[in-house]
Parts: structure tokens; C-alpha cells; sequence
């Protein structure tokens, strides 16, 4: 898609694979030419990428005004009045203005962005260590076309912490089990990515099988931070 055929009224997506996505270059050209040489040329091309998948679902007049009132990034709250999260639920919402601040005490941040959710779903959330270059991640929430909302924690040493795992609430353990046993979407020659015994049962996780915990919510944000206080403990 060419920049001409860009307008005000383009609706952002950045989603890789998505026949209506439009290339980042493109994006970067209409830009250029909206608000200045200057704004464009201040970014690098991930830099740039990064910034324009955060307003993914966002109109370019909606960008291109809210540069120009120096917009500065909500916090989460303020995040999801945007009107392109309204069909996220109410009690969605609710989990992820907790879980925002949940992560914030562990010493971890979104940067107060909300970005595309590239081949993972509409959007995405990605919390990395707060005060670092490298932010190592810890968690991520994606956002579905449908507006549901899933949680991947983003955990190791899974034997260290076995004796919580087999004694935690029923929607926790889940996430740790794998049928079988066995990694079965691999070939022979793909080395598993975590093995660890639970319940006398050995598992075998590779990078196709995270730690995935669907429908996350308000209620259960205690045992979140249970999964978080041993994998990820505060700094005293």
C-alpha cells in the first residue's frame, strides 16, 4: 500500500501477517509529511517501530492531534478509555489496571504502552524490569481480536519453586502441566526448553508451550503475585 493511499481516517495495524496491515515504511512516509521531518528523524527504525505499534487500533488523525497537543501517555487506567480498547470488558479492565500496579510493586513497568500484538492477538502488554536497558520480561498480556484478555508469565528454575507449584490453587497448577507428559509439538530434534517433575510426573515444555494462564481476573490477582513473589521475589 502506497502512502497515497493513506489518510487521516487509516486506522493503524501493525499485525504481522494481517492482509490489512500496512508496511511500517509507509506509515513513517505519511508521518513524515503530517508532522515534520524532525519527529520522524528523531527515531531509528525500531525506535519508530516500536512508537507506532503503540497506537495500533488509532486513527493517523488521532495520532497526528495528539502529537501536536503533546500528548503524554496515560497510566493504565487512563490507557483504557481509549476508544480503540472498548471492547475489552469492564472486568478485563478491571484486571489489568490491578495487574499494572501489581507488577509496578515487583518492580517491573509497561512503559505505559499498549502495542500490536503482532501473531499473538490484537494487542499486547509486555512488562520488563523497570530502570534497565535490556528489560528482561517477566510477563506479557495479549489482547484477542475479540477483546479476551491472556496472561504468559515468562518462568524458570521450575524445580526450585515445585513444592508452591504442587500445592498452588488449581487454575495456577494447570499451567504447569502439559498433557503427556511429553513436548509433542516438535520434532526429534528440538531440545526442550524446560523439564522439570511435578507430581512424580515428568514435563517437557519447549518454546511452543509456555506458561499460559487463560481468563485472568481480579479475584485471582492474589495467586498472580503468589506466581510472582517466588519467581520474581522483591528486592529488600
Amino acid at each position: 500500500m502506497s502512502k497515497k493511499r493513506l489518510s487521516e481516517d487509516t486506522v493503524i495495524c501493525t499485525v504481522v501477517g494481517n492482509s490489512n496491515g500496512v508496511p511500517v515504511g509507509d506509515y513513517r512516509n505519511f508521518l513524515y509529511e503530517a508532522i515534520g521531518k524532525d519527529f520522524v528523524d528523531s527515531m531509528d527504525y525500531s525506535g519508530f517501530q516500536k512508537w507506532l505499534f503503540s497506537h495500533t487500533g488509532k486513527t493517523l488523525k488521532e495520532v497526528v492531534e495528539a502529537h501536536r497537543s503533546n500528548y503524554k501517555a496515560p497510566d493504565m487506567a487512563g490507557l483504557l478509555l481509549e476508544n480503540r480498547f472498548r471492547n475489552i470488558s469492564e472486568p478485563d479492565k478491571a484486571f489489568l489496571v490491578a495487574f499494572d500496579k501489581m507488577m509496578n510493586d515487583f518492580g517491573y513497568d509497561c512503559e505505559n504502552i499498549i502495542t500490536s500484538g503482532l501473531t499473538w492477538g490484537l494487542y499486547m502488554i509486555v512488562y520488563g524490569k523497570t530502570g534497565t536497558k535490556s528489560r528482561p520480561c517477566a510477563a506479557r498480556i495479549y489482547v484477542k481480536e475479540d477483546g479476551t484478555v491472556t496472561l504468559r508469565l515468562f518462568l524458570s528454575k521450575l524445580d526450585k519453586h515445585m513444592a508452591y507449584i504442587e500445592n498452588a490453587p488449581a487454575h495456577i497448577k494447570a499451567a504447569f502441566r502439559f498433557d503427556g507428559g511429553d513436548c509433542k509439538a516438535c520434532n526429534t530434534a528440538c531440545a526442550p526448553g524446560k523439564v522439570y517433575t511435578i507430581d512424580g510426573e515428568v514435563m517437557q515444555k519447549c518454546n511452543h508451550a509456555t506458561f499460559y494462564f487463560a481468563s485472568p481476573s481480579v479475584d485471582r490477582i492474589l495467586d498472580y503475585e503468589g506466581v510472582l513473589a517466588r519467581f520474581f521475589p522483591k528486592k529488600k
